[in-house]
């Protein structure tokens, strides 16, 4: 299926999914234990060198955001996908977001593109150099920090439009690497079926975040288990909600094809 089709589909249905939040957590638990040393073993290798090129690199951070992150981070979809519809898997399929190299960095420039543009007025308004050393001290310290230099009430407004627009872009990563979608039509595909439950999606967010970083707790290394966790809830979610625009499209074709065969 091409992604114009998905996009119609989606442009088409006027029935709300269902958003299964208790089947995703438990469905999400049982992919991960599928494979629990692979995705162990996949993720202290993604956290290492996300670490070694923060250290190696004046532009670590930049190296992560824009190569790092979008396209090692999204391997480990492929191996859940394959896990839940019960097909081979195995190591080397952490690997396979290489393949998309180019609309996932695409997808990474527009997103901080426009992340800045909304944040332009106060980047405008104050000392740009003053920002990038708060920054810079948030990333070693994140709890020991004072507020934001120059802090003015109206700054919080300007959260808003990017908390909707992170939440509504979740899910374009997978859009490009399972529907072969250029990075703009990825994103536009997934604020549509977002922001169609929006709320839901938000709180979702905030429980898998949460679960995901839980392993800090258990002396730091449990994140090695609890990340893989909250990716697989996450994909179980992208599976489901797919499911439900394409279900439906095949019932449609099925009950079409029928009505054919039945007046020849």
């Amino acid at each position: 299926m091409s992604d114009r089709d998905i996009d119609q589909l989606i442009e088409n249905n006027p029935n709300p999914y269902e958003f299964k939040f208790q089947q995703y957590l438990i469905k999400g638990f049982k992919i991960c234990n599928e494979f629990v040393t692979g995705f162990i073993l996949f993720f202290f290798l993604y956290i290492l060198i996300s670490g070694s090129v923060d250290l190696i690199s004046d532009i670590g951070d930049l190296v992560n955001r824009f190569f790092v992150t979008p396209i090692i981070g999204t391997g480990v979809y492929f191996v859940a996908r394959n896990i839940s519809e019960k097909k081979e898997f195995n190591f080397d399929q952490f690997w396979k977001g290489f393949q998309f190299v180019t609309p996932l960095i695409l997808m990474t420039l527009i997103e901080t593109a426009i992340f800045l543009l909304i944040l332009s007025p106060i980047l405008i308004n104050g000392d740009i150099n003053l920002y990038l050393e708060w920054y810079e001290e948030w990333q070693k310290t994140p709890l020991g920090m004072n507020s934001f230099p120059d802090f003015q009430i109206w700054f919080l407004f300007l959260l808003i439009p990017i908390l909707y627009l992170s939440i509504v872009w979740i899910y374009a990563p997978l859009l490009i690497i399972f529907y072969n979608m250029p990075a703009w039509d990825a994103m536009e595909t997934s604020r549509k079926i977002i922001s169609k439950q929006w709320g839901n999606f938000a709180l979702f967010y905030l429980v898998v975040s949460i679960i995901s970083v839980s392993g800090i707790l258990l002396f730091g290394i449990g994140i090695l288990y609890t990340l893989p966790i909250g990716t697989c809830i996450f994909y179980a979610s992208f599976e489901d909600i797919l499911d439900f625009y394409l279900k439906k499209e095949q019932k449609d074709d099925d009950i079409m094809d029928h009505l054919i065969d039945s007046f020849r």
